[in-house]
């Protein structure tokens, strides 16, 4: 798959498994040709998760639990899928 997912200030290493799960389960199987790129950076309090598209980006800032972010990004990324 195509995508690249940069997980940045993310120390536990079950939460980035979850959070890079379900991106790639939301983004699903890609061609080849199709380049996407997904930045996760936390810091104390918030985190940015920017989503490239060969057509289109999206971009949010989160302020919930760290453990709760996967479920919070599936509900954001599910809310209006990509096509």
């Amino acid at each position: 798959m195509p995508t690249s997912i940069e997980l940045n200030g993310i120390a536990d290493l079950e939460i980035k498994k979850r959070i890079e799960g379900v991106i790639r389960d939301c983004i699903g199987a890609r061609p080849i040709e199709e380049d996407w790129k997904v930045q996760i950076r936390a810091s104390l309090g918030h985190c940015q998760v920017t989503v490239k598209a060969p057509t289109q980006t999206r971009e949010r800032i989160f302020f919930d639990d760290i453990h709760a972010l996967s479920e919070k990004i599936r509900s954001w990324l599910a809310s209006y899928p990509f096509r």
